[in-house]
């Protein structure tokens, strides 16, 4: 059952003509070869085939309807206990919205239930090591966002390539509406990943990085906070809308900017425009974080980036 984070908004595409990160599929779709990581969490994704560009329709078809459905690990003897797992995971974001970072204790116990429940199906057992890859891969992310020392997560995908590999390739290679139909919590994990860096002093980005120095991000940032806040979903879009305006012109952060292209992602009430708005935040993630440590550059931000795309994501996700 996808969430509701706000209410109202209207349409929002024009945004698409004000950053220069909207650019073709041709030139968003990812050239570095990059292949999934080979080790056990993601044995199983290296047989399945993406689409060529990434899609603006807000449901998938063909062969990405057919990846969404390996992905959900809804399928075979063991579905079940993936699935009470996916749920533990996704009931983190039930009680608090994404971009408000939960606390640990309730990070470790959602951990300690569902490798209750996957223990108990035999579903990490050795000889079903290359099932359920993206579960794997979200244990694993939990895992980092309750460990006891937050500080190990300061530099962890520059550090951790058979991380960083399958990470990147979620993030970059597989279409945004695949992951959303898949179910699986992928952007509000690494929300809260961004949530326990915060607590290491030093850890989050200088405002230069964040390009919070300006005096239209420091607006953006009070008025983004006041429509989260209230659920407003007219004054989210608004301020986007407004931030983008004065910054499509000027240099600034490239996180500012997606940011506010996955806030009115977030607040558009159509699934065509909302889905067309994550396509082109994706294509910028695909421009913008190549490697380990560009990402852990993107997770030190101070900006709801993470938590604002997984509420857009989650809005998508068939009930």
């Amino acid at each position: 059952m996808s969430q509701s984070y706000l209410h109202g908004g209207y349409l929002c595409l024009r945004v698409l003509v004000l950053l220069p990160l909207a650019v073709s599929s041709a030139q968003a779709q990812s050239k570095t070869g990059r292949a999934p990581s080979p080790n056990s969490l993601l044995n199983n994704l290296k047989s399945i085939q993406f689409s060529s560009t990434l899609p603006s329709e807000p449901e998938p078809r063909g062969q990405n309807l057919e990846t969404a459905e390996v992905l959900s690990c809804t399928r075979g003897p063991r579905g079940s206990s993936w699935n009470q797992a996916k749920q533990r995971f996704r009931n983190i974001f039930q009680s608090d919205p994404p971009w408000i970072h939960g606390p640990k204790e309730t990070l470790s116990a959602t951990m300690e239930g569902a490798l209750a429940d996957l223990n108990a199906a035999q579903s990490l057992s050795p000889d079903v090591a290359d099932e359920c890859g993206l579960g794997k891969l979200c244990i694993q992310l939990l895992s980092f966002s309750a460990a006891e020392d937050p500080t190990a997560l300061v530099k962890l995908f520059a550090s951790f390539e058979q991380i960083a590999s399958p990470v990147l390739t979620m993030l970059l290679d597989v279409p945004w509406v695949v992951l959303a139909h898949a179910g699986w919590p992928i952007f509000g994990l690494l929300s809260q990943i961004n949530g326990r860096k915060a607590t290491v002093p030093g850890a989050l980005n200088d405002d230069s990085v964040d390009g919070m120095q300006q005096q239209a991000a420091l607006q953006f940032q009070t008025d983004l906070a006041n429509g989260l806040n209230h659920k407003d979903g007219m004054a989210v879009q608004r301020a986007a809308d407004s931030f983008l305006r004065e910054t499509s012109n000027l240099y600034g952060s490239v996180l500012g900017a997606l940011t506010a292209m996955a806030a009115q992602a977030l607040a558009c009430p159509e699934p065509q425009e909302r889905m067309q708005l994550l396509t082109a935040v994706q294509q910028g993630f695909a421009q913008t974080i190549r490697n380990g440590s560009e990402l852990d550059v993107a997770l030190s931000t101070k900006w709801p980036l993470w938590g604002l795309i997984h509420g857009a994501i989650d809005g998508l996700m068939l009930d």
